[in-house]
C-alpha cells in the first residue's frame, strides 16, 4: 500500500535570524510549546487535549482551535513529505526524514518540538533559494497568511512537486545573507523610530491608528475609526470589515502606540468592547508597537483575542511597503532607494 505524500508550510516561529539558525544549522524544522515533548505522544487527539488543558485551561475557541490544529499538522509530518519554509522573500525547501525530535537546547526560543529534514541546496552546498515571486500567486497568497504556523499545502501538490525539481538556482544564500542584514537594519531602526515617537504619525497614539487602517484596507478591508465615546465598557480603536460572496471578515481592534511592554489592560479594553452587542460576530484583535510577554499570548488565546506586536507589526509593513501611501512613507521616513548587493 502506497502511503501518499503530504504537503506542508512550516513557518520559522518569530521568523528572526536565531529562529532561522536553530532550522537551518541542526536541519530541521520546528514548532513552539516547548513545556510539552511532542514525541512522547503516539496519539494526536491525546497531545491536542494535553496541549489545550496545559496551555488554554481546557477552553476551546476558534484560536486556540487554529493552534491545536497547526500541532495535529506538524506532528502529522512522515518521512518523504514535502515542507516549505518561508524565508524572507525566498522560500527554503526540505524532505522530511521521518524522525522527531526534542530539543532541551532550544527551549529559550520555543523551538524545542522539532522534526529531521534534508533541505535541498544547490551544488555549492548552499541552501536552495526559490524567489518568491517565482512561485504561482495562491501559493504566495498561502504563504503570507498571518499568524499560520504550519499549513496543508496539498491543493498546490503538483506546482511544490515542479519545485523539487529545482537543481540550482543562480541566487545564492550568501547574497540572501548580506541582504537580509540590511533588511533587518531597516526593521529594527523602523520598530524603534515608531515606539519612540520618531516619525511624523500624529501624536497620541492616533497616527499609529491611521497606518493600521491603511494597512487594513491595502489588504481589503473597509475601516471605520471609532470614537473613544464608543463604548460604555471596554475599548477598540478601529472597525475592520470584509464580505464576498463565500466568505465575511469583522474584526475590532485596540491599537497601542507603546514602548517597552504592553501590560493587559488592552487586553481586557478589546475583550469588554466585544461584548457590545453591535460587535458580537467581530473578532477582536490587539496591536501594539510594543512587545508581549508570554503569559499575555497565553490570555490572549483563551479570550479567542489575536495579538500582533512591534515586530508583527513592521513584518506587515515591510511587505507592504509597495503599496503605502507617499504620505505615509515620508511620515515613516522611508526612503525608497535603490540598492545594489
Amino acid at each position: 500500500m502506497t502511503i501518499e505524500r503530504s504537503y506542508y508550510m512550516v513557518r520559522a516561529m518569530d521568523q528572526n535570524k536565531e529562529h532561522f539558525d536553530e532550522f537551518f544549522n541542526n536541519e530541521v524544522v520546528a514548532i513552539g510549546w516547548s513545556d510539552v515533548n511532542f514525541s512522547e505522544y503516539k496519539d494526536i487527539e491525546t497531545l491536542r487535549y494535553f496541549i489545550r488543558d496545559k496551555y488554554y485551561g481546557g477552553d476551546t475557541n476558534r484560536t486556540i482551535t487554529k493552534n491545536l490544529n497547526a500541532i495535529q499538522r506538524f506532528k502529522s509530518i512522515k518521512k518523504g513529505d514535502y515542507i516549505i519554509i518561508p524565508y524572507y522573500s525566498n522560500i527554503v525547501i526540505a524532505i522530511a526524514e521521518g524522525i522527531e525530535n526534542y530539543s532541551i537546547n532550544a527551549r529559550q526560543l520555543d523551538l524545542s518540538n522539532q522534526h529531521k529534514v534534508s533541505y535541498r541546496k544547490n551544488s555549492d552546498g548552499q541552501l536552495l533559494l526559490i524567489p518568491r515571486e517565482d512561485l504561482p500567486e495562491g501559493l504566495q497568497r498561502r504563504l503570507k497568511v498571518p499568524g499560520s504556523k504550519v499549513s496543508d499545502l496539498f491543493e498546490f501538490k503538483d506546482k511544490i512537486e515542479k519545485l523539487f525539481e529545482i537543481e540550482t538556482y543562480t541566487y545564492s544564500y550568501s547574497s540572501q545573507l548580506e541582504e537580509q542584514d540590511q533588511i533587518d537594519q531597516f526593521k529594527m531602526q523602523l520598530l524603534k523610530n515608531i515606539r519612540e515617537g520618531e516619525t511624523y504619525l500624529k501624536a497620541g497614539g492616533i497616527g499609529l491608528e491611521h497606518l493600521v487602517k491603511e494597512l487594513l484596507e491595502i489588504e481589503g478591508y473597509n475601516t471605520k475609526i471609532l470614537s473613544t465615546r464608543n463604548f460604555n465598557v471596554g475599548d477598540a480603536d478601529i472597525a475592520a470589515f470584509k464580505e464576498d460572496a463565500f466568505s465575511s471578515s469583522n474584526i475590532l481592534i485596540q491599537v497601542k502606540h507603546h514602548n517597552g511592554t504592553t501590560g493587559e489592560h488592552g487586553l481586557t479594553q478589546i475583550v469588554e468592547a466585544l461584548k457590545d452587542s453591535r460587535y458580537l460576530d467581530y473578532s477582536g484583535c490587539l496591536l501594539t508597537s510594543a512587545d508581549v510577554d508570554e503569559e499575555l499570548r497565553q490570555k490572549a488565546a483563551i479570550a479567542g483575542i489575536n495579538i500582533i506586536d512591534g515586530e508583527n507589526l513592521v513584518e506587515i509593513l515591510y511587505n507592504n511597503l509597495e503599496n503605502l501611501s507617499d504620505e505615509t512613507k515620508i511620515k515613516l521616513r522611508i526612503q525608497m532607494i535603490p540598492k545594489i548587493f
